[in-house]
């Protein structure tokens, strides 16, 4: 696996981690209630840390797909390099 594929990985546990701990701390704040609700009712915006984890959280669910989309591109650019490399190297055993 390539260094990029690697963090892409560990940037989905990342990912996983950061939405497990801001809803943990969103629903200390707000409470059980809320979280088995149907969130409907318009709530004031969280405030201290649960606020900062979910300001973080969205500001990572705003970025990943982008670096995601740019690992993939650069892994399927190399492998197609590797191929075309290798189908030169055949063509010119040949000559």
């Amino acid at each position: 696996m390539t260094t990029e594929l690697t963090m892409l990985a560990l940037s989905i546990v990342l990912g996983l981690m950061q939405i497990m701990i801001a809803a943990n701390a969103s629903t200390r704040q707000r409470g059980a209630d809320w979280n088995v609700g149907s969130r409907d009712e318009v709530l004031p915006p969280l405030g201290g840390t649960a606020g900062r984890l979910d300001r973080a959280l969205r500001n990572f669910l705003e970025t990943f797909p982008l670096f995601a989309a740019a690992v993939l591109i650069a892994a399927l650019s190399l492998a197609w390099s590797v191929a075309t490399l290798g189908i030169i190297l055949i063509l010119v055993g040949l000559i």
